[in-house]
């Protein structure tokens, strides 16, 4: 029988982190490959998917439903950054596509193995927020499939272009903003919104011609595994003779009693306190100088999760050092030419060192075409859409 086009009903609702995926299958839709029509709240079927669902999808979760040859497949994409924002509408789906999928947490049903310099945190919170997703969803991990794009906001910020392209996107956003008040106000021959994400994706694009001008630029706050990146910037502070620019900052930075400092040595205070206060000046835009260094460094990001950052630099090619993902891709990262912390920073500048220019340009060109094979919003798209096919195909 033949095979018809894959049909998307997208529910149209705030999603301000999930727009890569968005955007890639919009692409497909232009490309003909699949159908992808946006459906308003206030139009969506309730018998498809629950008001209460829809109230517990937050922005990092996207609804859709997928059609085809009469049979149907309602679908999550959940990009957020742990195991535990995991959404109660998993109950109401069929597929749950999740950015923090651990094969020990939802195949063997025990808790994630952490990393070794982890122990010096207290993890109780992280295993009873596991026990309680177990208890209250376990009977739907079957659902959870791997993903990962977390990719930088995908809304152009029109302030960093000049004025008459200010002008352009500042256009597209009020049309942006009838399109959503107004559904099918601009038929298909114009969407204000794919216009938006294509821009972006554009400029994303533009740091691949970056040269390289920096060593190492970070910038990190407390707010997560606080000593672990406390050390990175003690790494940074010890190298001589590099292009490094690093700053470090606290939203509590002059609370006495902000819980950073139960996580950071008390000796360590002092000196803490002082590269939290230090004025940071970054002579570009972060992602412009991310781009243009020798080496991207990041430490794993709140809860384990993926980082839009690093989704930047294996966008734009250049090397890495991180921490090894404890969230699986559903792709292999091994395609990536990475290198991961073993000492918590103590292989810093031996990694550095290890960078020449031409190695630089080189593992560029490499990732690039690693990014473009599989996190491309082509490729994403194609993804989903196989997977979910894959699910109907085996329920005919």
């Amino acid at each position: 029988m033949k095979q018809e086009r894959l049909r998307i009903e997208w529910l149209d609702k705030e999603d301000k982190h999930t727009l890569y995926v968005k955007f890639a299958l919009l692409e497909l839709s232009r490309a003909g490959e699949i159908d992808f029509v946006r459906i308003s709240p206030a139009c969506f079927d309730r018998k498809l998917l629950s008001q209460e669902a829809i109230d517990a999808l937050s922005p990092a979760q996207s609804f859709f439903v997928v059609y085809q040859n009469g049979q149907q497949c309602k679908v999550i994409i959940d990009i957020s950054e742990s195991f535990f924002f995991m959404s109660s509408a998993i109950a109401e789906v069929d597929l749950y596509f999740c950015t923090a999928y651990n094969p020990e947490l939802f195949e063997k049903r025990q808790f994630l193995t952490p990393y070794p310099w982890q122990q010096r945190y207290d993890l109780g919170g992280y295993q009873r927020n596991f026990q309680r997703i177990e208890k209250d969803f376990g009977k739907h991990f079957h659902k959870l499939t791997r993903f990962i794009p977390c990719p930088p906001v995908m809304d152009l910020p029109a302030r960093r272009f000049d004025k008459e392209k200010q002008v352009a996107i500042t256009s597209l956003l009020f049309a942006r903003f009838l399109q959503k008040k107004i559904p099918g106000l601009f038929g298909d021959f114009f969407d204000p919104e794919y216009r938006l994400f294509k821009r972006r994706y554009q400029q994303l694009f533009g740091y691949r011609k970056n040269t390289l001008k920096y060593d190492i630029v970070v910038r990190e706050s407390l707010w997560a595994w606080p000593w672990h990146r406390a050390l990175l910037i003690k790494a940074l502070a010890a190298l001589k003779g590099r292009k490094v620019f690093y700053g470090l900052s606290s939203s509590e930075e002059d609370h006495e009693q902000a819980w950073w400092r139960h996580d950071i040595p008390e000796d360590e205070h002092d000196e803490i306190d002082k590269i939290i206060h230090e004025k940071v000046s970054f002579p570009e835009s972060y992602e412009e100088m991310i781009t243009s260094s020798r080496l991207a460094v990041f430490p794993t990001g709140k809860h384990w999760g993926w980082r839009a950052i690093t989704f930047l630099s294996l966008f734009s090619g250049g090397p890495l050092l991180m921490d090894k993902p404890i969230f699986e891709p559903y792709f292999p990262m091994d395609v990536f030419k990475v290198f991961y912390t073993q000492d918590e920073w103590e292989d810093l500048e031996t990694v550095l060192n290890q960078v020449s220019d031409e190695q630089w340009e080189e593992i560029r060109q490499h990732n690039q075409k690693a990014f473009d094979r599989y996190l491309a919003p082509e490729p994403v798209g194609r993804y989903i859409c196989q997977t979910v096919a894959n699910q109907l195909k085996n329920r005919a």
